[in-house]
C-alpha cells in the first residue's frame, strides 16, 4: 500500500476541512501502523484493533502530523509541499513539523552549522564477509571488501532491472503490439489493392504482416536466453564500473545508483581516445540493454543520466592531461 493511499485513507476517516498548513497552524504528531489481515490495514491513533500486534505488523509511517485547527492530515516526506520557513538557525524546515530536509541551508552564521559542511571519513565495521556467507555462518567465497560487493550486486540488480524485469517485458510486449497494429494497417491496404485487381495472394499478405512486425528486434522472443548470463556479466564488468567511479574525481555529484547505469551504456559502446580503446565494447550489453530514450520507463531519470554519462567523459578527459593513454588503460582494467 503506497504512502499517498494511506494519508488519503487517514484524510477521508479523519474528515475535517483540508487546507495548506502554515507556520501559525498548530499540529500534533500521531502514529501510523500497518497490519495485515486478509488485506492491509492501517492503525493510527484512537484507531486501535485487539487483533493488531507484533506479529502482523508491517511497517510505519514516520512524520505523520494532523493540523489540530482544520483536521489537515500533513505527511512530512523529503517531497514535502509546504514552503519552507529559516528556523533559528537560518535552516530551511518544514514549518509544520520542523523538519529538515535536503540539508538546504539559506545563510551559515555559526561555527557549529560550518562543521557539519566538512566531510569525515566513516570506517565501514560491518563483516567484511556479510555478503558471501552461507545459513550457518561459514564463508563461501568473498573478496573481504564490503565496497566490491556491494558495487557487484548494484551492477547486478541493473542488469536484472533492464533484461529480465517485468518493465522490459512490458516495454517488449508494447513495442510488439505497436509494429502488429502497423502491420494489420499494411495489410489492409495490400487487401484493398488485391480486390481492385480481383486477385489475392496469401502469401504475399502473409510475409507483408510477419515483416511489419518483426521489422524492430522484439527482444522478448529471447530473453530467456540471457537471463543466466547476467551474473558472469555482472561479475566481469564490476571490477571496470568501480575502478572508473574511483577514478571520477570530482565532486560527488552523481550517487552510484545512477552511475551503474550510465556506464552500462558506456561499456556498450565502448570508450576510446585517438582510436586508443580504453575500455573495450561489450557486445553482449550491445545485445541486451534496452534503448536508452526509454529508461524513464525504468525509472531512471533521462537529465541524469545524459548528465552522468558526461560527466564520466569529462573525467576521463581530465586525466589526459596527467597521465598518458596507456597509463589511464591501466588503471581502468
Amino acid at each position: 500500500m503506497d504512502d499517498s493511499v494511506i494519508i488519503a485513507h487517514l484524510q477521508k476517516k479523519i474528515r475535517g476541512n483540508p487546507h495548506i498548513c502554515t507556520k501559525q497552524c498548530r499540529a500534533r504528531q500521531i502514529n501510523v501502523h500497518v497490519h495485515e489481515r486478509n488485506g492491509l490495514h492501517i492503525r493510527w491513533s484512537g484507531n486501535n484493533q485487539p487483533w493488531m500486534n507484533k506479529g502482523n505488523f508491517r511497517r510505519a509511517l514516520q512524520y505523520v502530523y494532523v493540523c489540530e485547527e482544520t483536521g489537515t492530515v500533513h505527511h512530512c516526506t523529503e517531497n514535502c509541499p509546504l514552503e519552507p520557513i529559516p528556523n533559528d538557525d537560518h535552516t530551511l524546515v518544514c514549518p509544520l513539523s520542523g523538519v529538515q530536509w535536503n540539508n538546504e541551508s539559506e545563510v551559515v552564521r555559526s561555527w557549529k552549522l560550518t562543521s557539519k559542511c566538512v566531510p569525515t571519513i566513516t570506517a565501514d565495521k560491518r563483516d567484511p564477509n556479510m555478503y558471501s556467507r552461507a545459513a550457518d555462518g561459514t564463508v563461501r567465497a568473498g573478496t573481504l571488501n564490503i565496497k566490491n560487493e556491494e558495487c557487484k550486486r548494484e551492477v547486478r540488480k541493473f542488469l536484472g532491472l533492464f533484461v529480465t524485469s517485468h518493465a522490459r517485458k512490458t516495454q517488449e510486449l508494447e513495442k510488439y503490439k505497436q509494429n502488429y497494429s502497423s502491420a494489420i494497417k499494411l495489410g489492409n491496404k495490400f487487401i484493398k489493392h488485391s480486390k481492385k485487381n480481383g486477385l489475392l495472394n496469401i502469401c504475399t499478405l502473409q510475409n507483408i504482416i510477419t515483416t511489419e512486425t518483426f521489422s524492430k528486434p522484439i527482444f522478448l522472443r529471447v530473453m530467456r536466453f540471457y537471463a543466466d548470463k547476467l551474473d558472469t556479466l555482472a561479475e566481469e564488468i564490476s571490477p571496470i564500473i568501480l575502478n572508473i567511479w574511483n577514478l571520477v574525481i570530482v565532486p560527488r555529484q552523481i550517487s552510484f545508483d545512477i552511475f551503474v547505469p550510465a556506464m552500462l551504456f558506456l561499456l556498450q559502446r565502448g570508450i576510446a581516445v585517438d582510436s586508443v580503446v580504453l575500455v573495450k565494447r561489450n557486445d553482449l550489453l550491445d545485445r541486451i540493454l534496452p534503448d536508452a530514450n526509454t529508461l524513464n520507463d525504468f525509472g531512471v531519470g533521462k537529465s541524469n543520466f545524459t548528465q552522468t554519462k558526461n560527466t564520466i567523459r569529462m573525467a576521463i578527459r581530465s586525466l589526459l592531461k596527467k597521465h598518458s593513454l596507456e597509463e589511464i588503460c591501466d588503471m581502468i582494467n
